[in-house]
């Protein structure tokens, strides 16, 4: 059982970090903090091939456990992060139940599954490596969303991840459909939280702030990233030019 599935077992949310930048020591830092699971980016952010390992290790040495987001729904990719010690994988861009059966059978070795045997790290026997693995698909369109149902059922399948801004924009809502409120992403997100309870799976979103995440939280999320490296960065950046009389103007200046 691993971090996530202890969390929901003990009946509450779980709670996680956006990485994008592939930074050794960022990442120990960060799995020493207070979430759950670190979610390293390999889809938008700068981590790649070359740099998921010592990621993945600098992240477990902090004390902490890596989620993937992998680039494509490609089982190379989803083996390959399981296999360097990530305790599960997010899907991007599942839009139909074969996506999700596709991604799905690439995190479970046979019969369960397709995923190929040649684990590196973190192996603990077929059954237990299958079972402790949590595998999240992206609704993030509107045709994902016309068959949230469909992929909700389908087997292997253990929760299912909301990107709002890209259902946002798929929606016809802009970017202003991340923001807390927005009714048409709101009244999307109700819809793939029912079809996730009616099959007994969960729903994660990437929460955009405390508020964001309080609106999430009482909506039935249970899975939410609480922002992310460089937004903390950033966010650090402005508090401490703000507190110096004319940094603020330079700090707007060089964004």
């Amino acid at each position: 059982m691993n971090v996530i599935q202890k969390a929901l077992a003990a009946g509450r949310p779980t709670y996680g970090i956006w990485m994008t930048a592939p930074s050794n020591i960022s990442a120990e830092v960060l799995g020493r903090g207070p979430w759950d699971w670190i979610l390293l980016d390999m889809q938008h952010g700068s981590i790649d091939a070359g740099n998921l390992l010592p990621m993945i290790q600098a992240v477990e040495l902090g004390g902490g456990a890596t989620l993937v987001r992998v680039a494509v729904n490609e089982p190379s990719l989803i083996m390959r992060a399981l296999d360097l010690g990530a305790i599960g994988v997010v899907v991007p861009m599942v839009s139909t139940p074969e996506q999700a059966r596709a991604a799905a059978d690439a995190t479970r070795y046979p019969p369960l599954g397709t995923r190929s045997f040649g684990p590196i790290r973190n192996f603990y026997g077929v059954e237990a490596a299958s079972a402790s693995t949590t595998c999240l698909v992206m609704i993030e369109t509107v045709e994902g969303l016309d068959n949230v149902e469909a992929i909700a059922a389908t087997p292997g399948v253990d929760g299912l991840f909301v990107g709002p801004m890209d259902l946002g924009l798929s929606l016809g809502e802009g970017l202003d459909g991340a923001t807390p409120g927005n009714r048409v992403v709101s009244e999307a997100i109700a819809r793939i939280v029912a079809a996730a309870d009616a099959h007994g799976i969960f729903v994660g979103v990437a929460g955009m702030g405390a508020e964001h995440t309080e609106e999430l939280l009482k909506a039935g999320v249970r899975l939410v990233t609480m922002g992310s490296d460089i937004g903390y960065l950033s966010a650090g950046l402005s508090v401490g030019a703000r507190r110096i009389d004319g940094w603020n103007d330079r700090f707007r200046n060089v964004r």
